[in-house]
């Protein structure tokens, strides 16, 4: 009998209306009826137009959302995209400000419910808040399915409501009554956008359920397009009756304007219908706030950036209970510790945050290659919708005040201190931003059938025979580059001249050896003799219109201080656009064997596959060295021996064998390893950005190693060598100029 296998997973129940419901409910409840009181106080009639710009910024951000959710229909929504388009690092710090965003919303909304109830009851304000918010939470905690039903009620009843409040209000405003229009200028426009910000939040929660989404390529889009577009007429309509019905004065006089308006409008009955209508929208925004929120430490904890503890499936119910009862009791603690516009502007910040990212995330995947992105609708006005949307949300972070932003960095901080110390090597994906930028999402080592050409820049007699054997063996068509240095006093022309004169020995050296190359049949190869002020500039040059695949530079004379400076080897390491492989030490007569010092990222991926062709071509037998840490635990211990099982498998070569070594020191177990005449190949260090030009464990293996060393290095354009470089460039460009200045 087979094995039957099991799968923990949400079920998709959630059709286009309850998607809909959701989004509106979140959107259009505490915000409509808890920030007008504010947002009037703060720009007078002129709020209508922040609500409207805030609906407009809202709806390029649905647009590009909608494309992101239907190419990636996971649980998670923001967080999963951004984490996808930059990176785990981006991934801790927007999952965890998502998530803290929905929370604070929730909050919010709580707080507005009580104040609501209050009108009718007088139960203290925080009572009522707690109890609904532990109402909410065990609904939530029951499914889904119970949640949906509940908001799509909430959600009929509520445009219903305002709806008629909408209609009657238009009939009874009175146009003066919206002069002076801008009392306070036309930067408190601005300014009450970042305030009422938060009301527009309901869109990241959509996507955050995207995978209980029933057809989610055609509900998502429909829902949350439809979503802020109804919701910001209702918005502006709301404004506009509640501006023209009060006076500024009464407006700036009450804290339920709504309230005061269906007291005008039908009295007694009026103000019940208006508070049911509050009391309805604030318990959909904090309901749908705890349904979405939940998704996010349950998306974090699946790519283990949080324990698993939080991806752990309710049997019965087949919900994430363990997010869903921290994001109900953090919900409830913020209730003590900030107040409604606080809470307003926190979540709010990060909800401009998040519409950043996730506008910027479209861009980085319409032009970069990620095999899971594939989405069935595409924004028609790319790229002018994400940067519009880019373009306000950053225009408003400064209105959000000191406290909100102090709070966004410290939650920044936070997630990339998490990241840093608990994520960094178990968290998934496992490329960061700038591997996105480069386009090297999965980096991969060359196929077995590409040709490889290797330049090997010539000027040592001693060590050209080695580095031409191993341009010989691990590639197929070779550059010998001898590079004559030429006196900045000399003309290259003249240069030229006198070395066709003298023939210099030393060239008729370095020619000879190259003659005796390629012993592999069939490569091609080529000499170039080149007459440059620069020897680095001259390689930089013929690498360049070469297209190269690799540069092989001999790296024989390791100083004690790391690292070393000034050498040709080094300046190529500094500004190399290509690959490199850096020969440190001489080959023996006879390699006795090939050992691959083997970690699974980038530089080992091209060490490995180099030291195949060597193996390949030589016949050399061929060894690659895991070595981990004693506390490793025994699922990754089997996923890296499956690992080393698949390389072990390669039929192309003959005979590799593999190991698996525990040890607390890498150098220690690496040099145990070694036998006398081996020859070990180590990727470079994968840190992006570090002082050293050859990372602390090759250097130290390099420097320890009697016998030869290869160190592969992959060019990464978004590094401190590159950086440094343009750096060093500039500074130069800089010095001709004063001196040209000087001269004149």
């Amino acid at each position: 009998m087979g094995t039957i296998r099991t799968k923990e997973s949400l079920g998709r129940s959630l059709g286009f209306f309850q998607t809909f419901a959701i989004g509106t409910g979140t959107m259009i409840g505490a915000g409509i009826f808890v920030l007008p009181a504010l947002a009037i106080s703060a720009a007078g009639p002129a709020a209508i137009l922040s609500f409207l710009l805030g609906g407009i910024i809202s709806m390029a951000t649905a647009i590009s959302m909608a494309e992101l959710a239907t190419g990636m229909p996971k649980a998670g929504g923001s967080y999963y995209f951004i984490s996808r388009a930059m990176g785990a690092a981006f991934g801790a710090v927007i999952g965890l400000g998502a998530w803290l965003a929905l929370v604070f919303k929730g909050s919010f909304a709580l707080i507005g419910l009580a104040d609501y109830l209050f009108v009718l009851i007088p139960i203290p304000i925080m009572l009522t808040a707690v109890v609904t918010g532990l109402l909410l939470l065990f609904i939530n905690y029951r499914g889904a399915r119970s949640s949906g039903s509940l908001q799509n009620l909430i959600v009929i009843f509520l445009l219903l409501i305002l709806a008629v409040f909408i209609i009657k209000g238009s009939f009874m405003f009175q146009t003066n009554k919206f002069t002076p229009f801008m009392p306070f200028g036309y930067s408190s426009i601005f300014a009450t956008t970042g305030l009422i910000f938060i009301s527009y939040l309901g869109i990241t929660q959509l996507a955050a359920i995207s995978e209980e989404v029933k057809d989610p390529s055609k509900n998502l889009p429909r829902a949350m397009i439809a979503s802020v577009g109804v919701v910001t007429l209702i918005y502006v309509g709301v404004m506009v009756v509640v501006s023209g019905t009060l006076t500024l004065e009464e407006s700036l006089n009450t804290f339920t304007p709504l309230v005061d308006v269906s007291v005008i409008m039908a009295g007694d009955f009026g103000k019940l219908m208006i508070v049911i209508a509050g009391l309805l929208a604030t318990l959909s925004t904090a309901n749908a706030a705890i349904l979405s929120s939940s998704r996010f430490p349950f998306a974090m904890g699946r790519d283990a950036l949080i324990p698993k503890w939080f991806v752990r499936i309710h049997e019965k119910h087949d919900t994430p209970y363990n997010a869903i009862v921290v994001t109900g009791f953090v919900m409830l603690l913020l209730l003590f510790l900030f107040n409604v516009e606080q809470l307003a502007k926190l979540g709010g910040t990060f909800n401009l945050l998040i519409f950043i990212l996730i506008n910027a995330s479209v861009i980085i995947l319409r032009h970069r290659s990620l095999e899971e992105y594939k989405p069935v609708f595409r924004d028609p006005f790319f790229p002018v919708t994400q940067i519009f949307g880019i373009v306000f949300c950053l225009a408003l972070l400064p209105s959000m005040g000191t406290l909100s932003m102090v709070f966004s960095m410290f939650v920044i901080v936070i997630g990339l201190s998490w990241y840093q110390f608990y994520g960094r090597k178990k968290a998934f994906p496992k490329y960061d931003i700038f591997d996105v930028l480069e386009n090297n999402i999965h980096p991969a080592p060359l196929k077995d059938s590409s040709k490889i050409k290797i330049l090997v820049p010539i000027a040592n007699p001693r060590h050209e025979t080695d580095l031409l054997y191993l341009a010989d063996n691990l590639g197929d068509q070779i550059t010998g580059l001898n590079v004559i240095k030429v006196p900045q006093q000399t003309g290259l022309s003249d240069a030229r001249e006198a070395f066709h004169e003298k023939r210099m020995a030393v060239d008729g050296i370095l020619r000879d050896k190259f003659e005796q190359f390629p012993i592999v049949v069939g490569h091609e190869r080529e000499y170039i003799i080149a007459f440059d002020h620069s020897i680095t500039n001259s390689i930089m040059e013929q690498a360049e219109m070469g297209d190269v695949d690799f540069i092989i530079i001999g790296w024989h004379e390791v100083n004690r201080f790391h690292p070393t400076i000034g050498t040709v080897a080094d300046k190529v390491l500094a500004s190399a656009k290509n690959n490199i492989i850096v020969l440190n030490g001489y080959l023996p007569d006879k390699i006795g064997r090939i050992v691959v010092a083997y970690n699974g990222k980038a530089n080992s991926l091209y060490g490995l596959h180099l030291a195949k062709r060597l193996s390949k071509s030589t016949g050399v037998k061929m060894h690659v060295l895991h070595v981990i840490k004693p506390d490793v635990d025994d699922d990754t211990k089997a996923s890296l021996w499956q690992e080393l099982e698949e390389i072990k498998n390669d039929t192309s070569v003959f005979g590799i064998n593999v190991h698996l070594v525990e040890s607390s020191s890498a150098e220690s177990a690496i040099f145990s390893f070694l036998e006398e005449a081996d020859l070990l190949i180590i990727g470079d260090s994968s840190k992006r950005f570090k002082f050293s030009l050859i990372g602390n464990l090759p250097y130290v293996l390099a420097k320890g190693y009697k016998g030869p060393v290869l160190i592969i290095k992959k060019h990464k354009p978004f590094s401190s060598e590159r950086l440094n470089n343009i750096f060093m460039k500039k500074v130069k460009k800089l010095k001709l100029r004063v001196r040209r200045a000087r001269n004149d």
